[in-house]
C-alpha cells in the first residue's frame, strides 16, 4: 500500500465498511477501487492500528460516485458513532465535566479527540455567539472532495454526544497546496 499523509484507525476503516454493506454497496464500491484498497476490504486492518488513507479516501471517493454528497454526510454520522460512543467516551466525559454540556469544549479540542483516531489531520477554533468556525487541515496533496463532506458528518455527530440541535455548514475550501488542503465549517448550535 502507497503511503499517504494522512492516517485512520482501523475501527474507522471497520465502520467505514459497515456502512457500505448497510447500504448494499460493499460489490460496486469494491469495483470501483485500486486492487490494493480492495486487499484491504476483503483482509481489514486491525481496530487499533492505523493504516494510509489511501483506501479510506478510494472507499468514499465510490461512496460519493455512487451515494452523493447526503450518503458521505450520514457516512462521517456513522463511523463517528462507534468511536465516539467506545474509544472517546472518558475523553469526552471530562471534557463536559471541566467545560460544561456544549459542542465548544468539543469543537475548539478536536485536535486532542481526532489525534486518537487519525494521523495528518489538524484543527483550530474560532469561538463565535453560539458557534464558530472550525478550520480543518489536511495533510498533503489530493485530499479528495468526499473527505471533506465525510468529517462534516464527523462534526455532525458533535451535536448528538453534546445532546445539542445544531447544524455544520457544508465545507468551504479556504487553501490548497503541496502541503495540504484547509478547510472551512461554519457552525451554529440552539
Amino acid at each position: 500500500m502507497i503511503d499517504a499523509p494522512r492516517q485512520g484507525l482501523g475501527q474507522f476503516f471497520g465502520a467505514l465498511m459497515e456502512f457500505v454493506d448497510a447500504r448494499g454497496l460493499r460489490e460496486q464500491v469494491r469495483a470501483a477501487v485500486s486492487p490494493p484498497t480492495q486487499q484491504v476490504i476483503d483482509h481489514p486492518p486491525r481496530a487499533l492500528s492505523f493504516i494510509p488513507s489511501t483506501p479510506i479516501d478510494e472507499i468514499e471517493t465510490a461512496l460519493q460516485k455512487l451515494a452523493g454528497n447526503d450518503a458521505l454526510i450520514e457516512c462521517g454520522i456513522a463511523c463517528a458513532r462507534p468511536l465516539g460512543w467506545t474509544l472517546l467516551q472518558p475523553v469526552l466525559r471530562m471534557a463536559f465535566t471541566l467545560f460544561g454540556q456544549s459542542p465548544e469544549p468539543i469543537f475548539s479540542n478536536l485536535d486532542r479527540f481526532f489525534s486518537m483516531v487519525t494521523r495528518g489531520i489538524t484543527f483550530s477554533w474560532q469561538s463565535g455567539e453560539k458557534g464558530g468556525s472550525v478550520l480543518a487541515r489536511f495533510a498533503g496533496e489530493g485530499t479528495p472532495d468526499a473527505a471533506l463532506h465525510v468529517l462534516r458528518g464527523t462534526l455532525i455527530f458533535v451535536y448528538e454526544v453534546s445532546g445539542t440541535v445544531g447544524e455544520v455548514g457544508p465545507p468551504v475550501t479556504v487553501d490548497t497546496s503541496p502541503e495540504g488542503t484547509s478547510v472551512r465549517y461554519d457552525v451554529r448550535w440552539k
